[in-house]
């Protein structure tokens, strides 16, 4: 008796939270890091200038907005955002079927998606508590691999999703912090237009495993490649004038 009284309340959960449709926007701040500049030789007047850029843009928020519907989960750039030509998109989808995570891989070459099993993902809950959008939230330690985040999720919308790779608490990811980044939530809403849930694009090949990881070293070198290019084309321009 007892066992269909668990059985019937796990299904209970499921059907609920699969029938939970949120929208989150969030904002992102990057950390700088040192600029690679991939041997390029660049004067020393030019590359503080160049920094002290990067350093600017660094401190300007960057938008997002995470979609979660019937258990599956799109997070990308706020569309509201127009994106230079040579910024790549940032795309993640969650299949509720699917363990892992689809990554749209853009290089600004080629797109494809990768694959992401998410199998080297420990969780170590805590105690610590803080309140974020109105929300109560608990804080848990996600490592994947030698990474380490700090998330902060609430059970009050007891769904797995969050931004980026990050979904794997019981409850919605509304922060999360670390070396590279600062991702957090600034709105919370119910009303969804499943107009602007944008799904994958079944034309684009899927890669994971080796292929993916033979596949992204192609991508970064194309990309780096084109990179030089047009850093050579500005030098040009700059010694012209």
């Amino acid at each position: 008796m007892k066992t269909n009284i668990t059985i019937f309340f796990f299904l209970f959960f499921i059907l609920i939270n699969s029938q939970i449709n949120v929208k989150i926007s969030y904002e992102t701040v990057y950390h700088p890091n040192n600029i690679n500049y991939n041997g390029f030789k660049i004067p020393e007047a030019q590359k503080e200038e160049i920094e002290k850029h990067v350093t600017q843009e660094n401190k300007k928020p960057r938008k997002f907005v995470l979609y979660y519907e019937n258990g599956n989960s799109f997070f990308q750039n706020d569309p509201s955002e127009n994106l230079p030509s040579t910024k790549q998109k940032t795309e993640y989808y969650r299949l509720k079927n699917k363990n892992g995570i689809y990554r749209l891989s853009d290089y600004l070459v080629e797109e494809f998606y990768g694959y992401y099993p998410m199998n080297n993902v420990d969780i170590e809950f805590t105690n610590e508590t803080q309140t974020i959008e109105n929300y109560n939230c608990k804080l848990a330690l996600y490592k994947n691999g030698n990474n380490i985040s700090k998330v902060w999720y609430t059970e009050d919308i007891p769904i797995s999703a969050g931004p980026y790779n990050y979904y794997k608490v019981p409850g919605l990811i509304l922060k999360v912090e670390n070396s590279k980044l600062t991702c957090y939530a600034v709105n919370v809403s119910k009303n969804v237009n499943k107009n602007d849930i944008k799904k994958m694009n079944p034309e684009l090949k899927v890669y994971e495993g080796d292929e993916l990881e033979k596949k992204n070293d192609e991508g970064k070198e194309k990309m780096l490649g084109n990179s030089r290019q047009r850093a050579e084309e500005m030098m040009k321009s700059l010694q012209k004038n």
